[in-house]
This record gives structure tokens, sequence and C-alpha cells, in this order.
């Protein structure tokens, strides 16, 4: 389908895709596709038919490699994450601007290239944190929503099952999902597994917040 969107487009989307996320802003369904060489395509989906279809609606650049990305629907922001640099705010609006502006730069202390998933969390209104894959240390950053102040950052080590290290994708979500994840689950893709493939980590998301003591008390 994202293919097709780009054939009937005069947007070029040749290139390696690094990054793909979903927004969902009332009856509108967009996808935002992130290539390696920094270009951004916003498509809009439509469902109406039998067969779901695309058409690119506006696209963005960054300067060097991009990874991972991530939409905001309260704030209609999207926020995509530069290797190199850091992590790109957009306005998610069909009609916006297509400017970007850096709002978490790498610094080598909070966040340490290079930058790959990002995750969102979303509380009340407008709060919540953002998650990024600190990869250059293979730790997790956390910044809170919506000014984008830096928190705290962890690494998820050995337990029941291996250590994460050279994370590319995340994914978080809130809410229950049984007794082992009753605030929330965090995926993880682990990119070194001893001796076995690549794979994906499964972590609670309240263990997250009681590690950083973060968690609301009692």
């Amino acid at each position: 389908m994202l293919f097709s969107a780009c054939a009937r487009s005069r947007a070029s989307c040749a290139g390696e895709a690094y990054g793909l996320c979903l927004l969902r802003k009332g009856p509108d369904l967009f996808a935002f596709s992130v290539l390696k060489a920094g270009d951004i395509h916003q498509v809009r989906i439509d469902l109406s038919a039998g067969q779901p279809s695309g058409q690119i609606v506006r696209s963005m650049k960054l300067a060097t490699q991009t990874e991972g990305c991530v939409a905001d629907p309260r704030t209609m922001t999207l926020y995509v994450g530069e290797e190199a640099r850091g992590v790109w705010a957009f306005d998610a609006k069909a009609q916006g601007s297509s400017a970007g502006k850096l709002v978490a730069s790498v610094d080598g202390q909070q966040l340490v290239a290079d930058v790959e998933g990002l995750a969102l969390i979303a509380k009340g209104r407008r709060g919540g944190m953002l998650v990024v894959s600190s990869q250059g240390d293979n730790a997790y950053a956390l910044y809170r929503l919506p000014a984008m102040t830096p928190a705290r950052r962890f690494r998820i080590i050995a337990g029941t099952v291996g250590s994460t290290e050279e994370t590319d994708g995340i994914a978080l979500a809130g809410g229950s999902f049984g007794r082992d994840y009753p605030q929330g689950l965090l995926v993880v893709q682990d990119g070194v597994n001893d001796a076995g493939t690549q794979n994906f980590k499964l972590v609670s998301w309240r263990d997250v917040l009681q590690a950083l003591k973060m968690a609301r008390p009692k």
C-alpha cells in the first residue's frame, strides 16, 4: 500500500526504510515512512474501499541518517530520530510546516549516538514520557512531555532472560497487560543475544518506574 502511494506521487520514495509509525486523529489515519537518507513521507491512508490505499500528502527532510519515529495525536507532533544529532519534532498535520525542530540533542550523557527507536506513553492532555533508544551506550533516555525535559535514563540488565544491547526499535503501551505488566508494556529489540539470534525483550513499565523511583506512591 505504501509502495503504491509512492508510485502515484510526485515525491520519490526511493531508499531504505528505517522507521514507520502511525497517527490517527478523528477519521484521519496517517503513516509516516522514514527513509535512511533522511526523507520522511506522510501518507494518508484511505480505508473506505475494500482494499486500503495511500497517498503522500507531505514530505520532510533531515540532513543525515534517520531512524525511528512516533506520533502524538494529542498535540499533533511527530518525533523522529536522527542518528548523529538527536530527536526532531515536526508538526504532524497534513498541511503543517515541513520544518522540524531539534528538541533533544546528542550530548554524550543523556543521549548517546546512535539515536534509534522512539516510543511514547501519554499522560493527561499533553504530558507523559518519550523514550529514546540511546544505542551508543545500550541505554534508554526519558524525556518529559510536552517540553521534552530530560528526565532519567536506564538500561535493561540480565535477569530471567538476557540483557539488551544495540537496540533499534522500541514500542511502549500503557494500561494493563496482565499480572506481569499491570502498568504498561515496553518492547525492545535486542541486537545482541549471546550465541542466539536477535529477539525482543518484554519489560514491565511499572518495574522501570519503580527502579527509577518515578512510580506513584501507593
